[in-house]
């Protein structure tokens, strides 16, 4: 039988902190598919969905003196920690018969595909909140 991939914790680090949240999203998403967990999946898209409308929502109106890469790194640690806690780690999946690493080229190919998606969806959002005069 062939193994299954799933994206190791530092495998989820890099693809939320290179893809931003909807990457660390459909990463971590993915992981629970793969491993037959419906109820991670659900959980996942819950809350990956608040997360990302409260941070697309809100971002405008951080402050300057805010550090632009504070965020990135905190919900990067935070996806590799829900991968490293909830999912498998490093060294159970090295040493799985069922499971087996991501590409690196997967990695980065669904890194870019997020990051095109997260700017087309801020670019709509923040240019219909500037139309409107919200920002």
């Amino acid at each position: 039988m062939a193994k299954q991939k799933v994206y190791s914790p530092n495998q989820v680090l890099a693809a939320s902190f290179l893809g931003g949240p909807m990457a660390m999203v459909y990463v971590l998403w993915r992981n629970f598919q793969t491993m037959q967990n419906p109820h991670g999946m659900q959980q996942i898209l819950a809350w990956g969905s608040l997360f990302i409308a409260a941070l697309m929502l809100f971002a405008p109106l951080m402050t300057t003196s805010w550090p632009d890469y504070v965020l990135p790194f905190a919900y990067s640690f935070a996806a590799w920690w829900l991968a490293q806690t909830y999912q498998m780690p490093k060294p159970a999946i090295a040493a799985s018969e069922l499971y087996e690493f991501q590409s690196v080229g997967n990695v980065i190919a669904v890194s870019i595909v997020f990051l095109l998606a997260m700017m087309a969806t801020a670019i709509v959002l923040y240019s219909t909140m500037a139309a409107v005069g919200l920002i």
